[in-house]
């Protein structure tokens, strides 16, 4: 046999068995990169799976929405008209539990005490009203007036000897000679335990006065000094009202008498 015929065969094996050997790794390498490829797409929607899930996390401020407002809702509360807050009337030096109405470099101090509910304050200014506004206009005296809101539970609704009393310190307000002619018409419009609406105290006032004082009313202005400075000194000071102390002496005279408290002043 011819040696070069026999080795064709052979090479023929080797061959095919080369080729084969090619396309195992080919089939190899082909399922490998298929698995690779696979993953990568499978492992696509989980990164963007992310993003999504990540979604309410980025709406989260709009759940805290009502939270941020919540100062806002505050606000106005600090806004409000401050009847707890305490407001002087003009002149008046903090703890000062009276408003001045005239003052007199020797003449004596005299200090009235009375309740715009009070029947017998009513009769105290018939009888003696003229007398103290022709002293004070004279400055004969330093007078100080302490506007009691003692009798506020009395009322039906409660608060009346307040409401009038704050009546009165705003028409002060624009004008201490105005507290006059305030206080005199709160006295002849005295009502009973019942008390007066709000429009019919302003209206008294106003009319009275020739002043506006609407805003300052409505807002109780007023209402902290009276409650908190007026009414504690006046408990200390005085048993009651009509009160009058005439150089931190109390008068005992004759209250229902006209001409007593004048004379007991014009002595001191």
């Amino acid at each position: 046999m011819n040696a070069r015929s026999s080795r064709t065969p052979l090479m023929l094996v080797i061959g095919g068995a080369v080729a084969c050997l090619a396309l195992v790794v080919l089939l190899v390498i082909s399922v490998t990169v298929g698995v690779l490829v696979y993953r990568d797409g499978g492992s696509g929607p989980t990164r963007t799976a992310g993003p999504v899930e990540a979604d309410p996390v980025e709406t989260d401020p709009v759940e805290t929405d009502p939270i941020e407002t919540d100062p806002a809702t505050a606000t106005p509360t600090e806004d409000d008209p401050p009847s707890g807050e305490l407001v002087l009337p003009p002149g008046v030096a903090e703890g000062q539990p009276y408003l001045e109405l005239s003052s007199s470099e020797d003449g004596p101090v005299v200090d009235v005490y009375r309740d715009f509910l009070c029947p017998p304050c009513k009769d105290f200014q018939r009888v003696h009203g003229d007398d103290l506004v022709g002293l004070a206009l004279q400055n004969k005296i330093t007078f100080g007036v302490h506007p009691r809101p003692m009798l506020d539970d009395t009322s039906t609704p409660p608060g009346y000897s307040s409401r009038a009393a704050n009546a009165a310190v705003c028409a002060y307000a624009e004008n201490p000679e105005k507290w006059f002619p305030a206080e005199i018409a709160l006295f002849e419009k005295q009502p009973g335990d019942e008390g007066l609406p709000d429009h019919e105290i302003i209206y008294i006032v106003s009319e009275a006065t020739g002043l506006d004082i609407g805003d300052c009313f409505t807002d109780g202005e007023y209402h902290a000094w009276l409650q908190e400075v007026v009414e504690p000194e006046a408990r200390e000071a005085v048993s009651g009202t009509p009160a009058v102390l005439i150089d931190g002496q109390p008068f005992t005279g004759d209250m229902g008498r006209s001409g007593t408290l004048k004379q007991a002043i014009e002595e001191a």
